[in-house]
């Protein structure tokens, strides 16, 4: 039942110290950049050339949707990890004898992958609240917005991340692909903007991939001219891609030879 492959994949999850171990340090981070700030101390962090400059507490809020400069990466390390550990060790023909549903399998996957994900940036995001000594000021319409919209970009994140470490049967390649997707979002949403360019209606096709998908939501959550009206959008579009990376992830898997 899927029930026991649930308390399988939870009892691993809650025994990975890779999974305390980058939680801590997202909460270390959101600490350090929110201490900074109420220092008065201006600071910018450039990752693959992109400079991100922190002025005020909103920025250190904004950041952390931004999934490919900043918490993605820890995402892709757990999750990849997570997963591959079942292909290093050869896990999965125990499940599939027991459970006799390779259906069952995957989705425990991609709810904990999604959870996971979505954990990683509510953390990031209480600590930066309580440690800003602005809580009053920053419990607006806005902010709730804004992380409401964050954790549903994050699980999308995760259930992507966990379409890309199910579909690799090496956990080492595994690793540096869902690392390369994270970084490499911006560049890709590039490419796919200039490859718009040949024509009208490719165009308009590029466009819209890009503006719903991961990177594309995120870039809008973290701008200055996110509103609430928009997280209505973000969310079913998030559910969208959570909805086809698992149908689309358990069709390959359900003919993979495990």
């Amino acid at each position: 039942m899927l029930s026991n492959i649930i308390k399988c994949d939870f009892y691993r999850f809650s025994k990975s110290k890779l999974f305390y171990g980058l939680v801590a340090f997202t909460a270390l981070i959101a600490f350090a950049l929110t201490m900074l700030i109420r220092q008065d101390i201006r600071l910018g962090i450039s990752v693959f050339g992109n400079l991100t400059a922190f002025r005020g507490i909103d920025d250190i809020i904004r950041i952390g949707v931004l999934y490919h400069n900043s918490l993605g990466i820890f995402v892709a390390i757990l999750l990849s990890v997570f997963i591959g550990q079942e292909y290093q060790w050869k896990t999965w023909q125990h499940k599939w004898i027991t459970n006799k549903s390779r259906a069952r399998i995957y989705l425990s996957k991609v709810l904990f992958s999604s959870a996971g994900s979505a954990a990683i940036f509510l953390v990031y995001q209480m600590v930066a609240l309580v440690s800003s000594s602005q809580i009053r000021d920053m419990f607006t319409g806005v902010y709730f917005a804004t992380v409401i919209s964050g954790l549903f970009i994050y699980a999308a994140l995760g259930a992507v991340i966990c379409l890309l470490s199910m579909l690799i049967k090496n956990s080492t390649a595994s690793i540096i692909v869902c690392l390369l997707y994270v970084l490499l979002s911006e560049t890709l949403a590039s490419v796919m903007s200039n490859i718009g360019g040949i024509s009208a209606t490719i165009g308009r096709l590029a466009e819209f991939g890009v503006r719903h998908s991961v990177y594309g939501m995120s870039t809008i959550v973290s701008s200055t001219a996110f509103s609430i009206e928009h997280t209505i959008g973000i969310v079913f579009n998030s559910v969208a891609i959570i909805l086809l990376s698992t149908l689309f992830g358990l069709i390959i898997f359900r003919k993979y030879e495990l």
